[in-house]
């Protein structure tokens, strides 16, 4: 119990994916229904706090023979958890996921159970590579956009839990757009390091600059897109805006990657609070 406390403080931090989970989660509420619904509210979080907490450990085991030599001091490579016993334990958890699926579907409704049992299949799908490992450690770009796309059924899920025909609604798929542009963008962000190792990777190694900003301001117009539709663009597009800013200047300085992936990061949090933010400033109703 004592080494999976430490993976989590060290790898899983409780307030980081709280706030990530949470956002989602009430921005799923107030979009699909009117005031706070604390049941719907809770299945969503613990739903997504599983989903992200299988993901992490998942990309851990992924990482593993690279981050012996990248890493050394993450909790696997340094033995905190035993890599071939956590590698066990994934179907296992896999499967408690594919449960909870199953009791929200008998809780609120067959949608969201629906919903969430995709994602848990796409879960399991990316674990495996989709039987395309080589292939795709290739193509870094079509890799991240086979892992990123789970994010729509997230969100259909987030909003689905309070509302079973929400998920039909163009509202919903434009959250969802928002969340996917935003999360991207900030995937390429921090993997933007010059000086980092050349297993890494990184979209900057691979790509070049060039391209880099391209990928950006795809990323930053599908959220755009997003927030349009929701009626939030004019809320949203400054973050945007300052992220793509602060990408020009990786052109003369690509040490700067460190502004850019704040900005990412802060873009992030606020498409994923923007509809509670909303609501409660009166601004959507």
């Amino acid at each position: 119990m004592a080494s999976w406390l430490i993976y989590i403080k060290e790898r899983f931090p409780l307030p980081v994916y709280a706030l990530l989970v949470g956002g989602i989660s009430l921005s799923g509420n107030f979009l699909a229904a009117p005031g706070f619904r604390v049941g719907p509210s809770a299945l969503t979080f613990f739903g997504l706090l599983g989903f992200f907490f299988i993901l992490r450990l998942m990309d851990e085991l992924k990482d593993y023979e690279k981050d012996l030599i990248v890493h050394p001091e993450r909790p696997l490579p340094r033995g905190v958890l035993d890599a071939k016993r956590v590698a066990k334990q994934i179907p296992i958890f896999t499967t408690a996921l594919f449960t909870y699926a199953l009791v929200v579907s008998l809780i609120t409704s067959v949608t969201a159970g629906v919903l969430l049992a995709i994602v848990t299949v796409w879960l399991w799908l990316m674990y495996k590579e989709f039987c395309l490992g080589e292939w795709l450690a290739k193509r870094p770009l079509l890799y991240a956009i086979s892992h990123q796309l789970i994010l729509v059924p997230v969100c259909l899920f987030a909003v689905s839990c309070h509302s079973a025909q929400a998920p039909s609604a163009a509202a919903a798929w434009f959250f969802a757009l928002a969340v996917l542009g935003a999360f991207f963008s900030y995937e390429v962000s921090r993997k933007l390091d010059p000086s980092a190792h050349e297993l890494q990777r990184t979209y900057l190694a691979v790509y070049g600059i060039r391209k880099v900003f391209l990928i950006l301001l795809v990323c930053n117009a599908v959220a755009a897109i997003g927030a349009q539709g929701l009626g939030l663009g004019l809320w949203m597009w400054w973050a945007e805006v300052l992220v793509l800013v602060s990408a020009i200047r990786l052109f003369k300085s690509p040490s700067a990657f460190k502004l850019t992936e704040g900005l990412a990061t802060l873009s992030l949090l606020f498409h994923i609070w923007g509809i509670a933010f909303s609501y409660w400033l009166g601004l959507l109703r």
